[in-house]
């Protein structure tokens, strides 16, 4: 056959698929993010290590409408990453290559994949279906999201509205699979966790009250072949070994009461416990189990900003030999969960603080209360909140004293009874264009971390404390450039 005959049939064969399909209306959302800060003693060693950085991070979406019952969504992103470091060093644009310069490697050039799911209404119904790799968060009324679980994961959620006032939200989630594709290595060895979610929205004359359940089961071998549930630092726990699989269950409920104008309330309690059927020394069973709650009130009477004072408490740790962790698990990395936006986390910026390794998963056992003044507005395009922050640690100090305990532990972010900080910082915004803002971000801890308790600690990073004679206090000061489209 000539290539012209090829060419003709291959034309035809586009045009008659274009005719059996319906195009979709393809739209995009930004969120591209500059950053310059500088860091002092974010390590909390007294040793005063100062850092400056400028980083950069392209988040881009897609949306594929098909019409106004289905449509899909995929979202990438691009970084984070240092200037002059991985994607942002000199070169890095032509030369796809692993070399120390211009190295444009996995997980430095390469477009991640943050989103790609389906998301549709039932034929002449009311319930929404979304299945693929999506955000799922538990109910949160306070703090940004979930403290348990909120994360991007592989998911089927359904959510339906049974009348006016009361809903419905169930799912299924596969956060953790050992199994690669196409192996038969580790069949049969528990290799997945599996997650049951569901929560019911109750809303009515001022009060949104949303209770939640959840359920886990995790395989023996769901970090690797030799690792299982109790590797991973949102369960490892007193004692746990490196190999066990669990199972575990949340339950809480999230409440934002309106009808006390104009107060708002909003008020949090979440509770977890995971079991696993083995002590690290292989003698009886262990666990994790602990709870957090929080309550803050907003007055909403002034035009020009919107006070709030709140209240934090999560269970920590008790005594040096104890058969269950007294913090409570949390799956995976909880994203937006914060008070303040410094030692908590700034979910806005780039680099969060020392623990953005896990932030609400590394910082649990601690009580905390403050003031925030928000969105302070006095002149036109500027904006303002103002943290003040008081935190100390609900962990027995005699905890660490028992090396075998020290899983999960993470010295900055994990607070004994003996330690405690004050933070204040000031976030300030000016829009230059409606889709374009730029901040800066002012933040300081006065830091309390006990010398003795941690000196005599194996702690990674804790070992300076006692040498330097003191924690030391940290600081920042940030200027970003953020695009919204």
């Amino acid at each position: 056959m000539s290539r012209l005959k090829l060419f003709g049939l291959a034309a035809v064969l586009v045009l008659l698929l274009a005719g059996g399909a319906q195009a979709a209306e393809v739209t995009a959302r930004g969120y591209w993010w500059m950053e310059a800060v500088s860091r002092t003693n974010w390590n909390f060693n007294a040793a005063q290590q100062d850092n400056f950085a400028i980083e950069q991070k392209l988040r881009t979406a897609f949306i594929f409408t098909a019409n106004e019952n289905l449509r899909g969504i995929l979202d990438t992103q691009i970084g984070t990453n240092n200037w002059g470091n991985g994607l942002y060093s000199v070169g890095a644009g032509r030369t796809p290559n692993t070399t120390a310069q211009g190295s444009n490697s996995s997980g430095n050039g390469n477009i991640m994949l943050r989103k790609a799911y389906i998301e549709y209404k039932w034929p002449d119904t009311l319930t929404n279906i979304s299945i693929g790799f999506q955000t799922v968060t538990l109910p949160a009324a306070f703090g940004g999201g979930s403290a348990i679980f909120d994360d991007q994961v592989a998911a089927a959620v359904v959510s339906t509205r049974f009348t006016d006032n009361v809903s419905l939200l169930a799912g299924y989630a596969r956060p953790y699979d050992s199994n690669t594709f196409g192996s038969t290595a580790q069949l049969n060895g528990g290799t997945s966790t599996d997650v049951l979610f569901a929560a019911v929205p109750v809303d009515y004359k001022g009060v949104n009250i949303t209770p939640f359940g959840m359920y886990v089961y995790s395989g023996r071998q769901t970090a690797s072949s030799t690792a299982g549930a109790t590797s991973l630092a949102g369960f490892a726990g007193a004692n746990s070994s490196a190999s066990d699989g669990l199972r575990g269950y949340w339950g809480g409920a999230a409440m934002t009461m309106t009808a006390l104008e104009p107060f708002k309330v909003m008020a949090d309690f979440n509770y977890g416990s995971v079991t696993y059927p083995n002590y690290f020394n292989n003698t009886k069973n262990g666990g994790r189990a602990g709870w957090l709650a929080d309550l803050a009130v907003d007055y909403t009477a002034l035009s020009y900003m919107t006070p709030e004072a709140f209240f934090v408490y999560s269970s920590g740790e008790t005594g040096q030999n104890t058969d269950k962790s007294g913090r409570m698990p949390v799956v995976a990395l909880p994203q937006n969960w914060a008070i303040g936006s410094f030692f908590f986390g700034e979910r806005l910026e780039l680099t969060g603080f020392i623990n953005s390794a896990g932030y609400t998963r590394a910082t649990l056992g601690y009580w905390a209360g403050g003031i925030s003044l928000k969105d302070i507005t006095l002149f036109d395009k500027f904006s303002h909140t103002l943290n003040v922050l008081y935190a100390k640690g609900t962990n027995d100090s005699d905890f660490l004293r028992n090396s075998a305990n020290i899983r999960g532990v993470n010295y900055a972010g994990f607070l004994t009874d003996k330690d405690s900080l004050w933070e204040v910082d000031l976030n300030t915004r000016y829009k230059i264009y409606d889709e374009l803002t730029a901040y800066l971000y002012l933040g300081y801890i006065n830091s309390h971390f006990d010398t003795a308790t941690w000196g005599a600690t194996n702690v990674p990073s804790s070992g300076n404390i006692a040498k330097s004679g003191g924690s030391g206090n940290a600081y920042k000061v940030g200027l970003g450039l953020n695009y919204f489209f």
